[in-house]
């Protein structure tokens, strides 16, 4: 009887291993591991908010403001602004409603012209519900309208996932739920609305693999898809 419970503990633990090698290489490999072993996000996430609080005011700037989805753009080459005045990246990885809230004084200290902001993904990833987050949301522009009258704020909806290329804990029924509730805040304060989620679909409702290669974050053609988007919306207002 012994021998054959380790035998049964020796295949168990064999099976154990390799989903632990498997799993280690699906989040990028040992050394990326080990590099977020040692790195903290929270860390980098603070690091990223006290630059822009020493960064110099830029008066009526047009503020691109959210997660990572806007901090790997780089929207001032990339849109090719006819103006004068300051394009800046005010996105953080990881960032959600609540971090957006706090760190509201730095950005409408440059009393910006813009604001595009898209923020939600990371509260629906973290255990939040659309309905939660929305109230969330809806705190934020009324702080902004509030604080900044003058501020033209764009709401951009959510992208989609897709939990084929990686399985994440998020659904897209979650997220065009959330969306449904931002498409109709901007209606209920006439605000301008960017929709990013129908162009980024494929014909399943997933976040196209053309336009990504982690299932959640977006390549180039990806932004090219947003920056399509936000040029459209710029001409029409």
């Amino acid at each position: 009887m012994s021998k054959y419970f380790l035998f049964f503990s020796l295949i168990a633990n064999v099976f154990f291993l390799f989903a632990i090698v498997y799993g280690v290489q699906r989040l990028g490999g040992v050394q990326y591991a080990w590099y977020r072993l040692r790195h903290s996000e929270a860390g980098l996430y603070e690091h990223r908010k006290q630059l822009f609080e020493q960064m110099p005011v830029a008066p009526g700037a047009i503020i691109f403001l959210g997660d990572s989805q806007t901090e790997q753009c780089e929207w001032r080459e990339w849109l090719q602004w006819d103006s004068n005045l300051a394009v800046l990246n005010r996105g953080i990885t990881a960032d959600h409603t609540a971090g957006i809230q706090a760190r509201l004084p730095e950005v409408l200290r440059h009393r910006p012209s813009k604001i595009y902001l898209m923020v939600g993904i990371n509260d629906l990833l973290f255990g939040g519900s659309p309905a939660e987050t929305a109230r969330r949301y809806r705190a934020l522009v009324q702080t902004i309208r509030r604080e900044s009258p003058a501020t033209i704020l764009v709401i951009q909806t959510l992208p989609p996932v897709n939990n084929t290329l990686k399985k994440m804990s998020v659904s897209n029924t979650e997220i065009q739920s959330l969306n449904t509730e931002l498409i109709a805040l901007a209606h209920e304060y006439a605000l301008p609305l960017v929709d990013l989620y129908v162009p980024l679909c494929d014909y399943a409702g997933n976040l196209s693999k053309k336009f990504t290669e982690d299932g959640l974050h977006l390549n180039a053609e990806g932004y090219r898809v947003w920056k399509q988007a936000v040029k459209v919306a710029k001409n029409t207002k």
